[in-house]
């Protein structure tokens, strides 16, 4: 680690213009201007394939099990009333004592952690958290509690990114693509479905679209998606066959579905934001103990409800569930999710978003059967359209959603009637009744900071060892005339004066105006002194109080950074964030001022 020489030497300052930069160095400052991007392919490919060996592990311990209590997985339904009643409960309060003995920061998992992480954080996900989600969720699922695989999936794929990241300790601008990918790989993994995977990472993470972010994303979710094949298969997640929408008379039964599901998921959003304050203020046994006791009891009368449900999905997508199930199943499913995701069971929502507007429309489709007559479409058309529905609404991504349905089934008729009854849904929900994306509810609700500015959306794309001034030298307080001549040759822009305690930043032009300015003739005597020195702290010119800032840091962190500690400038130390904060015993590599923020704002 470079050190600052003494003072009285004519090489008392380090010029930081260098000739030619290091091959990590020139990677670090592409990543952090988003040039790099085949480093970012790269690196997305590997993150792609550990999210998905994670995802199938994850699966396979969440699964298999089930061999020794259930004839197959998912079948709850076999089980006797009283065990669909313990089941649940026993798993609830497994889970409670596991939370109870662990940390409170570590206790935090599923999307709206890593939301959180990525939008307050720079995407540094504790490992400790995901090693959590991987056993807690497998117990979730394992237990039947009412919640989907994908939380935890997700989480999992964004710890696998976020790893890899810190280890090559890139900027945090390539930390937030590389958790996007962990997360469209993992959607991938868990459902086979690459294009959906992509859309969610960009539409429900990122919250944006660039193309600097979809090639890697794309990379990821093809990788993830080909290690599950190779594990599982290439099939589709479900078997339904390609019926389409017989009569456009359907579509007012479709609009009025699309209402009622964006009724529900308004419901069951308004339900999050009443309950997940209660994760801060109940213990964690006492709150998953009322989940065990109310997704038991729910249980014993309609145990479709019990574990992820997929095999209920797929007969209410195949029509052999009738009007009066798929109602009770409807009441029942939201209640025990509602519950169990308000009060923070370490699962999904999406798995049981789908069962929800499945269920819906295929209720809507047995009454269309009943009213039109048999030129009808299937009641499975209707529950795919349901359940495109119910996702875009519940997680405000309406395309995500849409793309899931058309990879689930591999049925494109769903696209026309889905695109309709999305958009009334999404509308009900936003405009209707005045909520947003569940997630970002749930944020708000547990005090947190949710969706980012478009700003600082923007502020947040690029490092600020890709925006920052380099042609600066780090100099003492005190230079004799021969080393501020000397120091002047080099031409650099700043310079930094390294006091320890107040390091402060002068231009290198009043430092060549003192040296230039007419001296009196007892002035040129005394300067003839070998032993005069220039305070660098005291001579006539703009003086700007310095704050440390990490390279690794966005121009977000830095503006953040200048507003808090109300300096003029910030000086980019490579390993301040290792614990190093002073000028003179850092190894700085530029320098951020406000008009650097403020060009990239305005070009």
């Amino acid at each position: 680690m470079p050190r600052s020489p003494e003072p009285n030497t004519p090489t008392a300052f380090e010029h930081t213009r260098p000739a030619k930069l290091r091959l990590r160095d020139r990677l670090q400052l592409q990543l952090s201007a988003q040039q790099a991007l085949p480093v970012l392919v790269l690196l997305a490919l590997v993150i792609g394939i550990c999210a998905g060996l994670v995802i199938i592990a994850f699966r396979q311990l969440s699964e298999w099990p089930m061999i020794f209590y259930l004839p197959q997985i998912d079948d709850f339904e076999s089980l006797s009333p009283l065990q669909r009643f313990l089941l649940p409960l026993g798993g609830a309060l497994l889970l409670g004592l596991l939370f109870q003995w662990i940390v409170p920061s570590t206790r935090a998992t599923g999307v709206v952690h890593v939301l959180d992480r990525l939008h307050n954080h720079q995407g540094r996900m504790p490992i400790k958290n995901a090693v959590l989600q991987f056993f807690t969720g497998t117990i979730a699922l394992l237990s039947g509690q009412s919640v989907g695989r994908e939380g935890p999936a997700v989480h999992l794929g964004a710890a696998s990114g976020s790893w890899v990241a810190q280890r090559l300790r890139l900027p945090h601008n390539s930390v937030r693509t590389l958790v996007a990918c962990g997360v469209a790989a993992a959607i991938a993994a868990s459902f086979n479905t690459p294009l959906a995977g992509v859309v969610f990472a960009m539409e429900v993470v990122m919250l944006e679209y660039t193309v600097a972010g979809f090639l890697p994303v794309i990379i990821a979710a093809v990788s993830g998606s080909a290690a599950t094949r190779i594990a599982f298969g290439h099939q589709a997640a479900f078997s339904v066959p390609a019926i389409q929408l017989e009569s456009l008379r359907e579509l007012p039964i479709l609009f009025v579905s699309a209402l009622v599901i964006g009724a529900l998921a308004s419901t069951y959003i308004a339900s999050q934001r009443r309950l997940a304050p209660l994760q801060q203020k109940l213990p964690p046994l006492v709150r998953f103990g009322i989940v065990g006791l109310v997704t038991g009891t729910l249980g014993i009368w309609v145990p479709e409800i019990l574990g992820a449900g997929y095999d209920t999905l797929e007969m209410a997508m195949l029509g052999q569930l009738g009007i009066s199930t798929l109602i009770l199943i409807v009441l029942a499913k939201a209640l025990a999710t509602a519950v169990g995701t308000g009060f923070g069971i370490p699962g999904g929502v999406i798995g049981p978003s789908l069962i929800l507007g499945a269920c819906i429309g295929g209720a809507a489709g047995h009454i269309a059967n009943m009213w039109l007559g048999a030129s009808t479409a299937s009641p499975g058309l209707y529950a795919m359209v349901g359940m495109a529905a119910m996702m875009g609404a519940l997680l405000n991504a309406p395309l995500a959603a849409l793309l899931a349905i058309l990879e689930l089934t591999y049925n494109a008729n769903v696209l026309f009637p889905g695109m309709m009854t999305i958009v009334i849904a999404c509308l009900v929900s936003r405009q209707l009744f005045r909520t947003e994306g569940m997630y970002q509810e749930s944020l708000r609700a547990l005090g947190k900071s949710g969706t980012p500015s478009w700003r600082q959306q923007m502020l947040s794309r690029v490092g600020v060892a890709g925006v920052m001034e380099r042609n600066i030298a780090v100099v003492p307080q005190l230079l004799n005339s021969t080393q501020a001549e000397r120091l002047i040759e080099q031409q650099p822009a700043w310079l930094l004066v390294g006091s320890e305690d107040n390091p402060q930043l002068l231009r290198t032009a009043d430092l060549a105006n003192f040296l230039q300015r007419p001296r009196e003739k007892g002035q040129e005597a005394e300067a003839k002194q070998p032993e005069e020195k220039i305070d660098l702290l005291r001579l006539p010119g703009e003086r700007l109080e310095l704050a440390p800032l990490s390279w690794r840091a966005t121009l977000l962190e830095a503006q953040v950074a200048l507003e808090r500690s109300g300096a003029g400038a910030l000086y980019i130390g490579r390993d301040y964030d290792q614990g190093f904060s002073g000028v003179l015993n850092s190894d700085v590599a530029g320098i951020i001022l406000p008009q650097h923020i403020e060009h990239y704002y305005r070009q």
